[in-house]
């Protein structure tokens, strides 16, 4: 977003301003002028008039009123053309806006609180709009650059096995290969979570116990350094299981991709809340950085997480779906990296 379109031209005004003042006198000033000539000559002509030619005063009372219904209307008329100029303006602005440049912005007119109003609220929304736009086609151009890199290794492996068939071993290009079309497999999966997370997919819960689904999850898993897990059972948690699944199967992933010596998981039971940590003895996250590993297609270290299979979307699925859950996923302070999940409890009965 340009600075130059991106700020709001605001322009700051009292309890009242000058035009919205102006306009209800503008009416107000000819009228009330125009009755009291109207009444001041209806005196003087019944004061001076003859009573036999009644008919005079009512001719001139008609021409006067006439008049002033006149002068009035034309006031009104004014008035109104005056009120309506700052929307037909935001209107001639918005229609510009067809092009699809988001990154424009209606005039904020400072002399009509209401037109003012809805200006603003205009440029909120396209605030939002454009926001959507570039974070839509920041993603874009991530999962293309993501998917492009398999892609290419695979493509450049088969052609090098085609090409020169006897140099090489076609069980090990196989092999790569299929490490390649894994990887592939495994960002489309991502990508289509973030979807139906985007699209407000919202998919029915249950009471599940955490602390048992936990040591199911670690259970199922190779860790390639020990992994020890403390669970407190009967902790009820309404969650979609598939979707849970995911958050605990991304978080371990994480600790197993950088772990030296030791994985540790813990579930705990505190107030309202059941907390799952996973804690690992690898390098850590520096405090700057603890909130940026929940970005999409954030990598701290992007050659060994590409190397080790990493997509940068695990943790940022991972945060999505503990939030969608009602939950939190964030970096706590400790040795290594200490993550932490909390969601709230529910009631078993």
């Amino acid at each position: 977003m340009s600075v130059r379109n991106a700020v709001a031209r605001v322009r700051p005004h009292g309890p009242g301003s000058a035009r919205a003042r102006g306009t209800p006198a503008s009416i107000g000033a000819p009228g009330s002028l125009l009755a009291a000539s109207v009444t001041a000559a209806a005196l003087a002509l019944l004061l001076l008039a003859d009573a036999a030619r009644t008919w005079v005063l009512v001719a001139v009372m008609v021409l006067l009123c006439l008049a002033a219904l006149a002068v009035l209307g034309w006031g009104v008329s004014r008035a109104v053309r005056r009120a309506r100029r700052p929307v037909e303006r935001i209107d001639g602005e918005l229609a510009a806006l067809e092009d699809c440049d988001v990154s424009r912005r209606v005039t904020v007119p400072s002399a009509d609180e209401g037109a003012e109003r809805l200006a603003s609220r205009v440029n909120g929304l396209l605030d939002r709009v454009e926001d959507a736009a570039l974070r839509r086609r920041a993603f874009i151009a991530d999962a293309s650059h993501e998917l492009r890199t398999p892609i290419t290794g695979l493509r450049t492996r088969i052609e090098l096995a085609l090409g020169a068939p006897e140099d090489g071993d076609a069980a090990d290009t196989l092999r790569d290969s299929l490490r390649d079309v894994e990887r592939l497999h495994l960002i489309v999966e991502d990508l289509l979570v973030l979807a139906r997370l985007d699209s407000g997919d919202t998919p029915a819960r249950e009471p599940l116990d955490i602390g048992a689904l936990v040591e199911a999850e670690v259970g199922r898993r190779s860790a390639p350094v020990p992994t020890t897990v403390k669970a407190e059972q009967g902790l009820l948690v309404g969650a979609d299981r598939p979707r849970l699944c995911r958050v605990l199967l991304n978080v371990l992933a994480n600790a197993e991709r950088h772990a030296a010596t030791l994985i540790e998981v813990e579930v705990r039971g505190e107030p309202g809340e059941a907390v799952v940590e996973v804690r690992d003895d690898g390098p850590g996250i520096p405090p700057a950085d603890r909130d940026r590993v929940f970005e999409r297609f954030t990598r701290l270290d992007s050659a060994r997480s590409r190397a080790d299979g990493g997509s940068g979307l695990g943790l940022a699925i991972a945060r999505e779906l503990a939030v969608a859950h009602g939950g939190r996923l964030y970096v706590a302070d400790g040795h290594g990296t200490r993550l932490v999940l909390r969601l709230p409890l529910v009631d078993s009965r």
